[in-house]
């Protein structure tokens, strides 16, 4: 049998061929169909939904601005975090239990940058619905909860099965992944601005800034 038919074949035993979107700008999406001859221990990855993306989230950088000095002179003192949103994840397999880890400055050589931040999310299975799309929560980007600096930081969700990850792993901690499975991974890059800044005494209430106290994260 040719190395072509064989493939066919085994396309009979797995999930359906999915659309892959990957996005470049604001409103770009440059969608590709791939069909891989995979072997019966591959798992696919969940997808993330871009189209839920707030357009907002979508610039290269974000900008935080943490506190101007109106905002600091205030009872109790006001600041601004940035909310990160991608609402919607894909799952082909509605008995799949998936899972989110979010990560700031991932770095395999710094033991405490590589600690999900915050309890991973768990999205369960479920055998009596056959609905493919599950809700991501925000992530909360708050420069003091985290600790970081003036500067870039990148912030990375990995989504997979939840059986998918090998938190033994010592190579990558965390992240790394068991044979035959694959995770999807989005990044948002941000430019905090921690300290004062003289030309700005109020930090920006516009999403996906969000000033506190009162400010929620949608």
């Amino acid at each position: 049998m040719s190395q072509a038919a064989a493939c066919r074949n085994r396309r009979t035993l797995h999930k359906p061929l999915t659309l892959c979107r990957f996005v470049s700008g604001p409103r770009l999406a440059i969608r590709a169909a791939v069909i891989v001859c995979a072997l019966a221990s591959q798992h696919p990855p969940p997808r993330f939904d871009l189209g839920s993306i707030d357009v907002r989230l979508l610039a290269p950088v974000l900008q935080l601005y943490r506190q101007g000095s109106v905002d600091a002179a205030t009872t109790p003192a006001s600041y601004c975090e940035l909310c990160l949103s991608i609402p919607l994840v894909e799952e082909d397999d509605p008995t799949i239990t998936l899972e989110a880890r979010w990560f700031v400055d991932y770095d395999p050589s710094i033991p405490a940058s590589q600690h999900p931040s915050g309890a991973p999310q768990i999205m369960s299975g479920d055998f009596n619905n056959t609905g493919t799309v599950r809700t991501l929560k925000p992530f909360v980007f708050d420069a003091d909860a985290l600790g970081v600096t003036n500067g870039l930081h990148v912030v990375e969700v990995v989504l997979a099965e939840t059986a998918a990850f090998n938190n033994s792993s010592t190579t990558l901690p965390y992240r790394a992944l068991n044979p035959g499975y694959s995770a999807a991974v989005y990044r948002f890059f941000i430019n905090a601005k921690v300290d004062q800044d003289a030309s700005r005494p109020l930090c920006p209430s516009q999403f996906p800034s969000v000033k506190l106290p009162g400010g929620t994260c949608p």
